[in-house]
């Protein structure tokens, strides 16, 4: 029996490092209790909204959505139409790059 072994057409170490200089981000989640009146919800500084989740239940962004992201200059805040349920758990996934 013949085995051949050939290399590959693509050179991995170019791969990785491209991968390597593409700008990465971390993300994180932060949470927060809902008490049947407040709509705003501020992320700390540096940190940008990319999912949200209202008891359990991901929302769709959007004005005449569940909610919007505001940005004045240095934090973002994410904007209920709706105040989430009194005890509702609200999660933000963040990101940071």
């Amino acid at each position: 029996m013949t085995v051949i072994v050939s290399k590959p057409a693509v050179n991995l170490r170019e791969e990785l490092a491209a991968l390597k200089a593409k700008a990465a981000y971390i993300e994180q989640q932060f949470w927060f209790t809902g008490d049947a009146s407040e709509t705003d919800f501020a992320l700390p500084r540096g940190w940008k909204p990319l999912h949200v989740f209202n008891a359990g239940s991901i929302q769709k962004e959007g004005a005449s959505d569940d909610y919007e992201v505001v940005y004045d200059g240095f934090i973002y805040t994410v904007s209920f139409g709706t105040a989430p349920a009194n005890s509702a758990n609200v999660c933000v996934i963040g990101v940071r790059s």
